[in-house]
């Protein structure tokens, strides 16, 4: 019970390196359609598995990082500036995902979705600032 805040980071971790690994799937898979070659059939089914499980990371990533943060502010008074803007990188990522499920107009969808793999990789890059930091 020492460091509980740090076991709810540490879900959090992994959830975000789950969460890579979709756009990473998608690339490996267009690229061997792009070339006429059949998917192999692991690769189909874990990047299906990912596909359809996605969201549910991206959850389960947003409320340990909540319950990371009031763990560790309650017992340091402190909160770093990196986990902050990761934090607040995953909250916002999580409602533009939100959102693009409820989208209708397909531009806007289009655009919605771009941005969601952007602050994606800006995700990627504040949690490994304020891991190493």
């Amino acid at each position: 019970m020492e460091n509980i805040g740090g076991v709810f980071g540490l879900i959090g971790l992994i959830s975000v390196l789950y969460l890579v690994s979709r756009p990473i799937l998608q690339a490996v898979v267009d690229l061997l359609r792009k070339q006429g070659k059949t998917l192999p059939v692991l690769l189909k089914k874990v990047y299906q598995f990912v596909n359809k499980t996605h969201r549910y990371a991206g959850f389960v990533a947003v409320g340990a990082i909540v319950i990371h943060f009031i763990l560790q502010y309650s017992r340091f008074g402190i909160v770093p500036v990196a986990g902050l803007i990761a934090g607040l990188a995953l909250a916002s990522q999580s409602v533009l995902g939100f959102g693009l499920t409820k989208q209708k107009d397909k531009e806007i969808r289009k655009k919605m979705a771009l941005l969601h793999r952007l602050v994606g990789m800006v995700i990627v890059v504040a949690v490994l600032v304020h891991r190493l930091g």
